[in-house]
């Protein structure tokens, strides 16, 4: 999803960045997050909360604090000062998830919701691969399930599911230009609906390989995409699932030497369709960034033949 550059005072929110929590609330006019919205190992985070600790401890002795940085409070309690209908939960106002309010006065350690967010945190850095198996130059990674919409599934720690975009299906769409990942908290079925992306103005959605809710999604790639092709089955992971049908779901998807054979079809079936708009075509490799160098090929018939959308 697009976003539009925002103006606080006389500085403008660029476009693909997000405001810290701390001006969110309204206590400072202007930060940037540098930290994905992890607050609890964010250096500038840690200042603010002392200097507001602070100054409540000085109020608490009858005095007032003095300096530059006597009005700072805690964004927790200048989110208390607003209206009951504006006190937004602080994963909605950052954007980690749909709108809902706080139900329980900012106090964020009594709160479930924000455990389960603040658990995500734990699954931004996956298992990295090393070594990855080539069938026709694509990678094909072991112990991975693949959707027939190329994408690609893998179970980790406490059953929960990691999600991306396979090998074969970033070298025919390329670079991506912009990601929209689904928010975490929010359901996603097997194949239907799961993502979408852009380049050069088009748009392709994405099937989801397992119904489930989504625990984490990688925020980092929604601001560097160029990674997603680049590392599709590492630092280019989409999302995790907490999967609500795992046993019935991962029937329907393909594994070990059926992947490998589905995935020599889809190359030939490729390589096919390069040939009839009059492109000559050396086998022995995949064909890169299809959808730049083969314009003939339309957007809308590959996204049809091989994300099935």
């Amino acid at each position: 999803m697009e976003k539009k550059s925002e103006m606080s005072g006389f500085k403008a929110v660029p476009n693909g960045e997000e405001k810290c929590i701390w001006m969110e609330a309204g206590v400072i006019d202007y930060k940037l997050c540098n930290y994905y919205y992890n607050c609890n190992a964010c250096p500038f985070d840690k200042a603010m909360k002392q200097t507001a600790d602070k100054n409540v401890a000085t109020r608490l002795q009858g005095l007032e604090p003095k300096g530059k940085k006597a009005n700072i409070i805690s964004w927790q309690e200048k989110m208390k000062k607003r209206p009951g209908l504006q006190r937004e939960c602080r994963h909605s106002l950052t954007g980690r998830t749909s709108f809902r309010l706080c139900p329980y006065e900012y106090e964020c350690s009594t709160c479930a919701f924000d455990q389960m967010l603040e658990d995500s945190w734990q699954m931004q850095i996956p298992a990295r691969l090393t070594n990855i198996p080539q069938v026709d130059g694509y990678g094909l990674p072991e112990g991975h399930f693949f959707h027939m919409g190329h994408a690609w599934a893998r179970i980790e720690h406490g059953g929960r599911i990691r999600i991306g975009l396979d090998d074969f299906a970033l070298r025919i769409f390329g670079p991506m230009d912009s990601l929209d990942l689904p928010l975490t908290g929010e359901e996603v079925k097997f194949s239907e609906i799961g993502l979408a992306f852009k380049r050069a103005g088009k748009e392709a959605q994405a099937l989801s390989p397992l119904s489930g809710i989504i625990a984490a999604v990688n925020y980092q790639v929604t601001k560097n995409p160029t990674v997603v092709k680049e590392q599709p089955y590492n630092d280019g992971w989409l999302m995790v699932l907490d999967p609500t049908e795992m046993k019935k779901d991962l029937k329907n998807l393909l594994y070990g030497q059926e992947s490998t054979e589905w995935l020599q079809a889809e190359h030939q079936k490729l390589v096919e369709m390069v040939s009839a708009v009059g492109l000559t075509y050396a086998d022995g490799g995949p064909i890169d960034d299809v959808v730049g160098r083969v314009p003939d090929l339309s957007w809308e018939k590959l996204t049809q033949e091989f994300l099935r959308t």
